[in-house]
């Protein structure tokens, strides 16, 4: 009986040709050196491409430069529609001393805007003398960009103040 039970075992799972032998050790391959790509991608891409996306923005209005820390969105869309120049938007708190000065405030905009929740919101706008926005590759500089004034927080976290339109990256 343990004679016939030992050559079950040792025969009934015998790879039995090279072509298998190729076929499963390269599946094991596959399968180990795809482990970490996938292990990377989910634990430290994202936290790259955030970094990648995140920068100091400089805003120079009514003679003052206020910076803080900011979000390049490149899924924002937002233009102003009389001018189509793009709409930066910045948190109220952070504006708060420019726009208390008793220097001459810009011309206020309204700024039609739709999201999730919001189908029809206006935000007030102003124009900003020059915006610059630096992430640790580059640092892009646009004259005349729209400031939409945000009433509350963007980030729940606190990691950014503002969001910039891509089209400051353009020259």
């Amino acid at each position: 009986m343990s004679n016939r039970i030992s050559y079950y075992f040792s025969h009934s799972h015998r790879i039995k040709s090279v072509h298998h032998q190729i076929l499963l050790c390269g599946g094991f391959f596959l399968i180990g050196s795809l482990c970490p790509i996938i292990f990377y991608h989910t634990h430290f891409a994202k936290d790259y491409q955030f970094k990648n996306y995140c920068g100091k923005l400089q805003i120079y209005l009514n003679g003052q430069r206020i910076v803080v820390k900011a979000l390049l969105d490149t899924g924002n869309r937002l233009y102003e529609p009389l001018t189509g120049k793009p709409v930066c938007l910045v948190e109220y708190g952070r504006l708060k001393a420019c726009l208390r000065s008793r220097s001459k405030l810009p011309k206020l905009r309204a700024i039609p805007y739709h999201s999730v929740g919001e189908k029809h919101g206006v935000l007030l706008g102003i124009t900003a003398d020059k915006l610059i926005f630096k992430n640790h590759r580059q640092k892009y500089e646009q004259s005349g960009c729209i400031i939409g004034i945000y009433p509350g927080n963007l980030s729940e976290s606190g990691g950014f103040h503002a969001i910039v339109h891509p089209d400051i990256l353009k020259k």
